[in-house]
């Protein structure tokens, strides 16, 4: 195995080697039984350490506090949230190959870029993923933050169940890793924008596929240029299709545990938002991780609303960048090839939650409109 699995991208590139060494995704090539065995070995031992330890103790504990409306709150966020993280690990674990084997044709892909324009457009896909990394990295650092100030030292956090010193080692380092772990929405962000980026690449090459092209007196393509021109229509055609296999791929991957993460996010807002609203608690800090929370979730489905938006739509600018290149210099033949690859276009490569809902800015907008209205109806119950 690689000491450090390499990545173009380098949001990819530093999320690929922290899942790896915390055993959510590893993604080398393997190839003895024994070596697989090891792996999967491995990646159950530091799930079960780091999650799945927690996942039951807060069962347990969520039990055990039935009926206190504040302490269900307390160990529901976590839970909620470890939850939809498991849905996450666990396509990671199952998947492994698939998403290794889709890793390796996007960054084989943009290594081969050497257009100024293409390069230019991976550098913005670059920059984007790297702001997402900056984001997670600061709400998992605050988030540690507001576990550490909120508990105090040698008291049991009602919220995850740690028998220890929250403020003493391993106790800290192991609620550090934990929320770290949310890397594992970044790997499955970056991987998507990455596909974005090969879509407009696509789109880059067809407007620009007769540029290095002489301009002919009469308007028209000669027979040598046809030639040229077919070659280049019909590798198009087949990277564009390729992408959407990605597409396709990634989409029924992701689609259960986006579902997971779709629901997860529903509750958390509504219950919070409750919370911070009638809680006549003057505890700042409680308040603090309530809203840390609050803002957490609604950023993490915006994130994953605002890719699954932009696939579509720049899935769709396909056929526009098909249209802007000089087709009426094409013969009859060509511009039929042409036609194929804007007629596809037409159909958005759509992202979705467990095929009930399509993520785009507009599934944000409603999911924050659900939450409001479960709010309401939780506050005026209450009232």
């Amino acid at each position: 195995m690689k000491l450090v699995f390499d990545n173009f991208i380098f949001a990819l590139k530093v999320t690929l080697n922290w899942c790896r060494y915390f055993g959510i995704f590893i993604p080398d090539e393997l190839t003895g039984r024994r070596q697989k065995l090891l792996v999967q070995a491995y990646s159950v031992f530091m799930f079960m350490l780091f999650i799945g330890f927690f996942i039951i103790t807060q069962i347990i504990l969520f039990i055990l506090v039935w009926g206190d409306l504040s302490l269900m709150t307390d160990v529901g966020l976590v839970l909620g949230t470890n939850l939809a993280l498991s849905a996450k690990i666990a396509v990671f674990f199952f998947k492994r190959e698939e998403l290794a084997s889709i890793l390796k044709k996007n960054d084989d892909t943009l290594r081969f870029e050497t257009r100024e324009e293409g390069k230019k457009i991976i550098s913005e896909i670059d920059r984007e993923t790297n702001a997402f990394m900056k984001v997670f990295f600061c709400f998992g650092v605050g988030t540690v933050i507001a576990w550490f100030l909120s508990t105090p030292k040698g008291e049991l956090h009602i919220a995850t169940w740690y028998p220890c010193d929250t403020k003493r080692s391993p106790a800290y380092e192991i609620i550090m890793i934990h929320q770290l772990a949310i890397t594992a929405d970044l790997l499955m962000l970056s991987m998507i924008a990455v596909c974005r980026c090969r879509v407009k690449l696509v789109g880059l090459y067809l407007q620009t596929i007769c540029d290095d092209l002489p301009c002919n007196v009469k308007n028209k393509l000669t027979s040598d240029e046809e030639v040229i021109v077919a070659k280049r229509i019909r590798e198009y055609v087949i990277e564009h299709q390729a992408i959407l296999d990605c597409i396709s791929e990634l989409q029924n991957h992701f689609s259960p545990a986006l579902l997971v993460q779709l629901l997860t996010s529903v509750v958390i807002i509504c219950v919070t938002a409750y919370q911070l609203a009638v809680e006549k608690s003057s505890d700042l800090l409680r308040k603090f991780t309530m809203a840390s929370f609050l803002f957490g979730m609604s950023t993490e489905m915006f994130m994953f609303s605002y890719q699954g938006g932009h696939l579509s739509h720049d899935s769709m600018e396909v056929a526009t960048a098909a249209y802007s290149c000089p087709w009426y210099t094409f013969p009859t033949s060509l511009k039929r090839s042409l036609l194929v690859i804007m007629i596809r276009a037409q159909q958005p490569a759509l992202l979705t939650a467990g095929g009930f809902t399509t993520l785009s800015l507009e599934t944000f907008v409603t999911i924050m409109k659900a939450s409001y209205r479960f709010f309401t109806v939780l506050q005026e119950a209450t009232d």
